[in-house]
C-alpha cells in the first residue's frame, strides 16, 4: 500500500460532549483493531473540569482491544511539514512514553499571538491549556476553545493553499499557515485557520498539537484496557489527588467515588449493579475499597459472562485452560475458519496463551504447553485475528476487464454537505480516497484569469480552484488502495479553460495520467492489474468536427456487441474479435402491443421493436431529453482526448454507433434510470450492455440535502459505477461501505458475479438469460434462484455510548435490531412454481434496563429467503434505546454495523459500530455468531410471469421509505424509489 502524503497530520481523538463520551475512528473497511485513522466522535471521555487531570497516563491499550493508529503508518497522514526544523514527535508505545507525555513549549502554556482567518482577519492571543486538554483565546467565553481530543486533522501547506486563497491570505503566510478540523457534538467537522508570527511558533504548535493527540489517544485506549498495571497508575493519580498526605496503607475509596470512576469509563450500568459488585470486592466490610479490592471491583465490572458460556463450551479442560487443539477445533468446526497452516494458527495461540512452569521447570527447564485462559479467549475474539469479515491475501489481482466488476463511486465529490448553499472543499475528495472511493468527480466552471474552478454550478455552494482539487487528488489517490482512480469530469468550460484543465491534469498526474491505450487494450478496456496506479478520465466525446478524421482511423471503435452461443463470455481478455452471429433468434418476442418505439438489441447491425430504454442526457451524462441530432459536443479534443476508456456518449439506442464503442460510458441520473427501465425487455437489453460497457448512475437534482438512493437498485442491472453522496452516511451509503469492506472488495473493486458477466441463450426460443453453470440438459430453459438460510445469534454488546442529548434522568436501555437486505424486484410476483418462504427478515432482541457497558441479549434469529443475487444480501445490526421501557422504532440508532453477507466470516465474531457520521466508535463493539447454511438452488421456468416476492420486499419498503425526522441513520430513500424496477 502506498504509504500517506507527508503534508497532513490525522490526529487520534476522542470526541466531544458535555455529558457521557464514547472515542470513535473514522470507517474503514478493514473494521475493528485494523483500523488506523481514529477520529473523533459525539461522545469522548475527557475532561473538561477539574476530572481532566486525573486520567492516569497508562499501557497502551492490548491488540484484543484495539490497535492504536500508529500500526499501520501507511494508512496515516503523518505531520512533516516542509519548513519544520523540529523532528516530528513520536507516537507513544511504552507505558513510560505514556506517563511522561510531550514536552510543551513554555510560550504554549502562557499563549502566542496568532491570526484568526475567516471572513475577516481577527488577532487573539492562543492559550494551551494542557491539563483541560483544549486550546483556548478568550479564558471568559467557554464557547472560544477547541478540545484537543475533537480535532480530526491538522493541515499544512502545501494543503493548505486552498484555504489561504479563500481567506485572503498572502502567499507569504502559507509556510505559517495551518488549519485544524474538529468535530462538534452532533454536527458536522468545522475548520479553524490560524497564521503564526514566525516559523518558531508554527512549529511549536503543529507539532505540539499533534503529539499531544496521540499522547491523550494513548492515554485513552490504556484507561479503558482495564489491565493491573493501568489501574494500579489509575489509583496512585487519584490517590494523590484525594489524599496528598496519606500513606498508601490508608488509602480508601468511597461508593461515590467508585461511580465517578465508572462515569470517567464509560460504564453505564445501574446504580444496583454497580453497588453489587462494589460489595462484593468489599471483602473487608467497611464500606470503602482498597487498592487490591478497586482491582478485584474492575476485574468483575469487566468479566465477559458471555464469553464464558463459549468457553465452557469448546474447552475440554475449563480448569487448566484451552488447549491448543481445543481451539484449533474451535477454529474449524464453530469459526469455519482454514486451519491448514497449523504453525501460524499456532503462533497467535501463544500470543494469548500463557505456559506455566512444571514442578521440575527449575532443573530441567521443560514447560507445561501453553493453554489458553478464558480472559484470553476473550481477548482473542477482540483481536485483529478474529475479524468479523473477510481480510484480503496480500498477492491477489485483478485480473478481468474493468467492465466486469462493480467500482466504489462518488457523485458531487467536492461537496461536504448539501447540493445548495454548502461547502466545496478538498476534504470531500481526500474523505473520500482514504476510504476507498475509486471513482471520484469534478463540476468544472469558468473561473478568473483563465483558471477553472470547482462548484456545484448554479446554486449558493462555494468554489475551489481546479489545481487544487486535482493537487489533493493526486497526493491521496493510492493511499487507500493502489487501483486505478477513475476522475468523471462535468464541464462547463470554454474552449480555452479546457485547454488550461487539460494540462493541469498533464502536469499533476505526470505519468499516473492514462493518455493513450495500453498495450494490447487498444479495442477492450484493461484489467484493474494492468491499470494498476494509474488515473483514468472519464469525460464526454469530443467534438465530432475535431475527432472525426481521428475515427476514421479507427480509433476509439470495436465490434458490437454480438456474442457466440449458446455460451459466451464478453470481452475476454485477449480476443481479437467475435464473429458477428447474432444474440437474440428472429423468434426473440416481440414489443407489447401499442409499442412503436425502436431499439437495437445487442446484436450488431439488428435492431427490433423494443421499448426504447433512455432519452438522451442532461448536460453533463446520457440523461433526460433528447436534443436534436446536430446538437454537437462543447468538450474540445485536447480535453477529450484524457478520455482514453470512458467516454461519455449520449444514448440514441443501442444500434447507434457509439453505443458500439468498447470505451463508451452511458450515465444517467436515477430517476431516468428508474422511468426507463420498468419491463422485462428493457431491463434485459440494459443488462446485457452492462455485461460489455460502463454505466454510471447517479442521484437526482432534488436531493437538495445530499440524500442518497438505494444502490442495490442499480447493482442488480450490473451498474459498474454507482454514484453516491459520500458525505451522508444514511443506509445507501452504509450498503456502499458495506459493499467494498471485505477480502478483495476493499480495493474499491468487486467482481460482479459470474451470472452478471456471462450469458446462457436458449437454443430453441433463442432467448437469453443469465449463466447457470453446469447445468443438466433437462434444466437448460430454467432460471435458477438461491434458497438462502443463515442464523444469527446476538448474544451481546460492549461499552456502548451514551447519546449527546439524551436526558440526564434516562436509563440506557438498549435493544438491537437486525435486518437483512436483498436486491430483488419488488416488484417481482411469486412464482407460480416455487412455494413462498415466509420468515419475517427483521428481528429485535430484548430490552435489557440500565445496562449500556456490558447487556447480554441472547437472542437468536433465523432468516430465509430465496433470490436472484445471492451475492447482493446485505445484513444491518442497529442499536437502539427503548423509551419507557417500549420499542421505538421511530427513534434514530445510536451506533450500526452493515455488513455484505458474503463478506461475514461465521462463528463467533466482534462487530465494530458506526456513529450518524459513519466514524467507528473506538469501544463500543457487538459480540454475535453467524452461521450460514449451504445455499439450494431451485429452478423455475422462464416463461413463468413474475418473479419470488417475499418478506423482504415489504421490509425494503418499510426501511427505505420510514418518514421520521431521523438524524442517524438518515431516512434517505424516496417513497418511489423505495418501490423500484
Amino acid at each position: 500500500m502506498t504509504a500517506a502524503p507527508p503534508s497532513a497530520i490525522t490526529n487520534s481523538s476522542m470526541a466531544s460532549s458535555p455529558q457521557q463520551f464514547s472515542p470513535v475512528m473514522s470507517p474503514d473497511p478493514e473494521v475493528l483493531t485494523t483500523n488506523s485513522s481514529i477520529q473523533p466522535s459525539p461522545e469522548p471521555i475527557r475532561g473538561r473540569d477539574s476530572e481532566s487531570s486525573l486520567l492516569p497516563m497508562m499501557e497502551p491499550l492490548p491488540d484484543s482491544i484495539i490497535s492504536l493508529p500508529i500500526a499501520e503508518g501507511e494508512a496515516l497522514r503523518d505531520f512533516s511539514p516542509t519548513n519544520a526544523s523540529s523532528p516530528f514527535v513520536a507516537a507513544y508505545t511504552t507505558l513510560s512514553d505514556i506517563h511522561t507525555g510531550p514536552v510543551i513549549p513554555q510560550s504554549l502554556l502562557l499563549g502566542t499571538m496568532v491570526s484568526k482567518l475567516s471572513k475577516r482577519r481577527k488577532r487573539l492571543n492562543l492559550v494551551l491549556d494542557s491539563e483541560a486538554g483544549k486550546i483556548y483565546w478568550d479564558k471568559n467565553r467557554p464557547s472560544k476553545c477547541v478540545y484537543i481530543d475533537d480535532i480530526k486533522e491538522i493541515r499544512i501547506a502545501p494543503e493548505v493553499r486552498q484555504y489561504r486563497l479563500d481567506c485572503g491570505a498572502s502567499e507569504a503566510e502559507e509556510s505559517r499557515f495551518f488549519s485544524i478540523l474538529y468535530a462538534v457534538p452532533d454536527k458536522k467537522q468545522k475548520t479553524m485557520h490560524l497564521v503564526t508570527d514566525d516559523d518558531e511558533s508554527f512549529n511549536a504548535w503543529v507539532s505540539t498539537l499533534d503529539a499531544l493527540s496521540k499522547h491523550r489517544q494513548a492515554l485513552m485506549t490504556s484507561l479503558m484496557s482495564f489491565n493491573d498495571r493501568a489501574i494500579r497508575i489509575y489509583w496512585r493519580k487519584e490517590m494523590t489527588r484525594l489524599y496528598p498526605e496519606n500513606p498508601p496503607d490508608e488509602e480508601e475509596i468511597h461508593f461515590a467515588g467508585v461511580e465517578r470512576v465508572c462515569r470517567n469509563l464509560h460504564i453505564h450500568v445501574s446504580q444496583e449493579t454497580l453497588k453489587a459488585k462494589f460489595d462484593q470486592a468489599d471483602k473487608t466490610r467497611t464500606g470503602t475499597l482498597n487498592f487490591d479490592e478497586f482491582q478485584d471491583f474492575v476485574r468483575l465490572t469487566a468479566r465477559r459472562e458471555d464469553v464464558r458460556a463459549v468457553y465452557r463450551e469448546i474447552a475440554s479442560d475449563p480448569e487448566g485452560g484451552l488447549t491448543f487443539e481445543d481451539f484449533l477445533r474451535f477454529l474449524k468446526d464453530v469459526q469455519e475458519e482454514n486451519v491448514e497452516d497449523v504453525a501460524a494458527w499456532e503462533t497467535v495461540f501463544h500470543q494469548f496463551g500463557r505456559g506455566k512452569a512444571s514442578e521440575t521447570s527449575s532443573i530441567s527447564g521443560t514447560f507445561e504447553k501453553p493453554r489458553m485462559s478464558e480472559t484470553a479467549l476473550a481477548k482473542y475474539l477482540t483481536s485483529i485475528h478474529n475479524t468479523p469479515i473477510e481480510v484480503a491475501s496480500k498477492d491477489f489481482v485483478l485480473d478481468r476487464p474493468c467492465n466486469e466488476y462493480f467500482i466504489s463511486s462518488s457523485h458531487n465529490t467536492y461537496l461536504t454537505g448539501r447540493q445548495i448553499g454548502d461547502i466545496s472543499s478538498i476534504e470531500g475528495y481526500i474523505s473520500a480516497l482514504m476510504r476507498g472511493c475509486r471513482c471520484v468527480e469534478i463540476d468544472c466552471w469558468d473561473g478568473p484569469d483563465n483558471q477553472p474552478i470547482v462548484t456545484h454550478g448554479k446554486t449558493l455552494t462555494s468554489q475551489i480552484q481546479f489545481r487544487e482539487a486535482v493537487s489533493a487528488i493526486n497526493k491521496y489517490a493510492f493511499v487507500k488502495s493502489t487501483y486505478p482512480l477513475w476522475i468523471s469530469l462535468e464541464v462547463h468550460c470554454n474552449a480555452t479553460q479546457q485547454e488550461v484543465m487539460a494540462n493541469i491534469m498533464k502536469d499533476v498526474f505526470g505519468e499516473k495520467l492514462v493518455t493513450e491505450k495500453l498495450e494490447g487494450c487498444d479495442d477492450q478496456l484493461p484489467t484493474p492489474e494492468q491499470l494498476r496506479g494509474r488515473i483514468l478520465i472519464k469525460c464526454k466525446t469530443p467534438n465530432l468536427n475535431e475527432t472525426k478524421n481521428a475515427e476514421s482511423n479507427g480509433s476509439g471503435r470495436r465490434r458490437g456487441n454480438s456474442l457466440t452461443s449458446p455460451f459466451s463470455r464478453p470481452a475476454a481478455i485477449g480476443e481479437s474479435s467475435i464473429p458477428n452471429s447474432p444474440l437474440l433468434s428472429p423468434n426473440y418476442p416481440g414489443p407489447r402491443r401499442g409499442s412503436n418505439r425502436r431499439v437495437n438489441t445487442i446484436a450488431e447491425g439488428e435492431t427490433s421493436d423494443v421499448p426504447e430504454l433512455f432519452s438522451s442526457s442532461s448536460s453533463d451524462d446520457s440523461g433526460a431529453e433528447k436534443p436534436p441530432r446536430s446538437k454537437q459536443s462543447k468538450i474540445t479534443k485536447a480535453l477529450g482526448d484524457l478520455g482514453v476508456y470512458c467516454l461519455g456518449i449520449k444514448f440514441r439506442g443501442f444500434d447507434d454507433a457509439d453505443c458500439k464503442t468498447f470505451n463508451h460510458i452511458l450515465s444517467f441520473k436515477e430517476r431516468t434510470f428508474l422511468n426507463n427501465s420498468s419491463d422485462k425487455l428493457s431491463k434485459g437489453a440494459l443488462f446485457r450492455h452492462n455485461m460489455r460497457y460502463l454505466m454510471r448512475v447517479y442521484p437526482a437534482q432534488h436531493r437538495f440535502t445530499s440524500t442518497n438512493f438505494d444502490p442495490l437498485i442499480y447493482w442488480r442491472r450490473g451498474v459498474q459505477m454507482a454514484a453516491l453522496n459520500w458525505q451522508t452516511f444514511d443506509l445507501g451509503m452504509q450498503f456502499n461501505q458495506a459493499m467494498f469492506a471485505g477480502g478483495t472488495d476493499t480495493s474499491g473493486y468487486v467482481l460482479k458475479p459470474r451470472a452478471f458477466r456471462e450469458l446462457q441463450m436458449d437454443p430453441k426460443s433463442g432467448r437469453v438469460f443469465r449463466t447457470v453453470p453446469d447445468l443438466p440438459e433437462e434444466l437448460s430453459n430454467k432460471r435458477e434462484r438461491k434458497n438462502v438460510s443463515f442464523t444469527i445469534d446476538v448474544i451481546s454488546a460492549q461499552q456502548l455510548m451514551r447519546p449527546f442529548n439524551l436526558g440526564e434522568r434516562r436509563t440506557v436501555d438498549p435493544y438491537i435490531e437486525v435486518e437483512a437486505f436483498l436486491a430483488d424486484d419488488k416488484r417481482d410476483k411469486q412464482e407460480s412454481n416455487a412455494p413462498p418462504i415466509r420468515r419475517p427478515l427483521r428481528h429485535r432482541t430484548r430490552i435489557i434496563k440500565e445496562n449500556g457497558f456490558n447487556p447480554v441479549f441472547d437472542n437468536k434469529f433465523v432468516f430465509e429467503a430465496r433470490t436472484k443475487y445471492p451475492d447482493l444480501i446485505f445484513l444491518r445490526w442497529s442499536v437502539k434505546l427503548s423509551e419507557g421501557g417500549n420499542y421505538n422504532d421511530r427513534a434514530p440508532a445510536v451506533a450500526t454495523y452493515t455488513a455484505k453477507l458474503t463478506s461475514l466470516k461465521q462463528g463467533y465474531r466482534t462487530l465494530p459500530l458506526f456513529d450518524h457520521n459513519g466514524d467507528q466508535y473506538l469501544f463500543s463493539t457487538l459480540f454475535c455468531r453467524t452461521k450460514v447454511d449451504p445455499m439450494t438452488s431451485v429452478y423455475v421456468d422462464y416463461d413463468t410471469e413474475g418473479e419470488n416476492s417475499n418478506k423482504l420486499k415489504s421490509l425494503g419498503r418499510t426501511v427505505f421509505n420510514r418518514s421520521s425526522n431521523q438524524q442517524s441513520p438518515k431516512s434517505s430513500f424516496d417513497k418511489e424509489q423505495g418501490i423500484s424496477a
